[in-house]
């Protein structure tokens, strides 16, 4: 284990300024300051520190969150694992899910020794040396979004050192929960703007040190010492990226964590697919999106999953994955017949547009029934009576899209209960696909038909917060077995472009993001 030059500090006792150093392999770091103190800058030159001598043969993985918006540029360093921002949670909830499973991971390795023994030893199997770094703890304290993680930081505070593990934190001031954090620190600095701090921090009063960048106190051998950060580079716009250029052939076992950039679209989807997957995303399957943690792609399976319903809130992209579903069809598959079920918002009526030839646009109940009798889909029910007369044909490929609010009235319980389902159990042998494109409440509380939908439907895609969503609707959807507690747990709030997958059959359930049309 290095100890990293970090900077200078006045050793008074003897007249010197001996070299400030860290080892966070051994010791978790603290780090508060004023506005512009240097705290970033510390977190750069250690980082740059680490980078200096590189091990290629050990795995050492470091995760950033960025909560000042000041790392960015220090994301490709060959170590860094992740650097992400506060803009979305996931990415903050990727961060402390990985560290747990590389935790667990060492656990085993360690077989009940101390991490440093470990590290130090001949064993070919060594653990992954791990360090956290968050970058202004106060913002991440603050948002609510993060509370759920508040008390696993703790754990990887008094915990993580032993298995591999080292958190690096700086702070504005000790506010909003930090103070509790202070315990698990034995490496703690002061830098300008913190003076009345000193003795929380330090357990004594300490005279202020002049004011300048960098410029601070931390407490060596029990007693207090002026100190001065180091810059990681002189002109950093110039030199970071030679620094980068010169680490850029040296292979290190450091697994990145890629995170999402904004829209998932057709054009960057093989930016963000995982180099492990070596599968095949052909012409055969529609892929909707990635998942989230492994970012392999989700494929809807045309041959096993017959029955597809849309979930979720307006403006969260039910109509763009509808889109990316039927042009997918229409491109790769153009024998389908394509069926539009729509009412009068006339929701469906632009997609029918941009290729009318050989499908099908229908407004009510009445036609959709007129439809399925007369091209020998499934017979009408007229008060209550079969039609008689009714032939069944040989019909092409069938894809019925069904948006019709109605379905999920009275007047559309029939459709639901029985004519669908029915031809959902034949839909393999004649090639139906249904898609249930807006799925509502059923009124009137029909469990019949609510039931009858529910155990139709194979695959089903839901485009909100999941865990609010079960809350909501309860067993009254496909999702109503989950528990919301174990959901709210599991995974953070959905962006714009978020959703989940659930395989109804395999009990798979995903979150992704949605290809953008």
């Amino acid at each position: 284990m290095k100890e990293l030059a970090i900077g200078l500090y006045d050793d008074l006792d003897n007249q010197t300024q001996p070299v400030l150093t860290v080892c966070p392999e051994k010791e978790n770091i603290f780090i508060v300051g004023g506005h512009s103190s240097g705290k970033t800058t510390f977190i750069k030159t250690m980082l740059v520190r680490l980078h200096e001598s590189l091990d290629t043969d050990r795995e050492r993985d470091i995760f950033i969150l960025d909560l000042g918006g000041n790392l960015g540029q220090y994301r490709e360093l060959n170590t860094v694992a992740a650097c992400f921002d506060s803009s979305n949670e996931e990415n903050v909830r990727r961060v402390f899910r990985t560290i747990e499973s590389k935790l667990e991971k060492n656990t085993k390795v360690l077989n009940s020794r101390q991490f440093s023994e470990a590290w130090d030893s001949d064993s070919p199997v060594k653990p992954a040396q791990m360090i956290l770094v968050i970058d202004n703890l106060n913002s991440f304290l603050a948002d609510e979004r993060f509370d759920p993680y508040q008390e696993l930081l703790s754990k990887f505070c008094r915990d993580g050192l032993s298995k591999g593990l080292s958190v690096v934190i700086t702070a504005s001031d000790l506010s909003g929960g930090v103070s509790r954090l202070l315990g698990h620190f034995t490496k703690r600095f002061a830098l300008e703007g913190s003076s009345d701090k000193y003795l929380d921090l330090f357990g004594m009063r300490i005279s202020e040190p002049m004011h300048c960048p960098g410029r601070g106190v931390t407490v060596i051998n029990g007693k207090p010492r002026e100190l001065q950060i180091f810059l990681p580079f002189m002109d950093e716009a110039q030199d970071l990226p030679m620094f980068m250029e010169a680490l850029r052939e040296v292979k290190v076992p450091t697994e990145k964590l890629t995170a999402f950039d904004g829209d998932l679209t057709e054009a960057n989807f093989f930016d963000f697919l995982s180099g492990d997957f070596d599968g095949d995303t052909g012409a055969d399957c529609p892929v909707v999106g990635l998942d989230y943690y492994d970012h392999f792609p989700i494929t809807v399976n045309m041959h096993e999953a017959h029955s597809i319903a849309i979930y979720g809130k307006k403006h969260f992209g039910k109509t763009n994955l509808l889109t990316l579903l039927i042009r997918f069809i229409r491109k790769n598959h153009p024998d389908y017949r394509i069926v539009y079920f729509d009412d009068g918002r006339k929701q469906l009526l632009d997609l029918y547009k941009e290729a009318p030839e050989g499908c099908f646009y229908l407004t009510s109940t009445e036609e959709m029934y007129n439809f399925l009798d007369g091209y020998g889909y499934a017979a009408k029910l007229e008060r209550g009576v079969i039609n008689k007369a009714f032939t069944e044909q040989n019909n092409p490929p069938t894809v019925f899209v069904l948006q019709n609010k109605m379905l999920f009235q009275a007047v559309g319980s029939q459709l639901l209960r029985n004519v669908f389902p029915r031809m959902t159990a034949s839909a393999e042998e004649k090639r139906y696909w249904f898609i249930y494109s807006d799925v509502r409440r059923i009124s009137n509380n029909d469990r019949e038909t609510e039931s009858s939908l529910n155990n139709s439907i194979a695959v089903a895609f839901l485009l909100d917060n999941i865990a609010e969503f079960v809350t909501d609707r309860g067993n009254r959807s496909v999702f109503g077995e989950m528990d919301p507690k174990e959901l709210k747990n599991e995974y953070a709030r959905c962006e714009l472009g978020d959703g989940y997958y659930f395989d109804i059959e395999s009990d798979e359930l995903k979150k992704i993001k949605f290809i953008k049309v």
